[in-house]
């Protein structure tokens, strides 16, 4: 199961990761991609997944990441940051998309 949750404003970094592993380890749940301008001042981009969805948390993401100015690297957490919060929308459609979530 995928779970889609919208941007928030979290003003930290490090919470919007928290939240994406907290919810990730919930039972049913193999995806989930969060994304932030914390304080409107830049991007973060999380995903985090399970072994048993066949994802790589990084590459889920990747496309995304390079609409705000960033990137990624690990297979069941990746964090991505950018400069460009006003491509925020856009970059969590196009991990919609990946994911086949209109």
């Amino acid at each position: 199961m995928a779970g889609w949750w919208p941007a928030s404003e979290s003003t930290r970094r490090d919470d919007v990761r928290e939240l994406a592993v907290a919810l990730r380890d919930k039972p049913g749940v193999e995806v989930v991609v969060l994304g932030s301008s914390p304080g409107g001042k830049g991007v973060v981009l999380v995903s985090a997944v399970t072994p048993e969805s066949g994802l790589h948390a990084a590459d889920l993401i990747a496309e995304a990441a390079k609409l705000v100015g960033g990137g990624g690297k690990a297979a069941d957490l990746a964090m991505a940051g950018g400069k460009a919060p006003e491509h925020l929308d856009e970059a969590l459609s196009v991990v919609r998309g990946r994911l086949g979530i209109a």
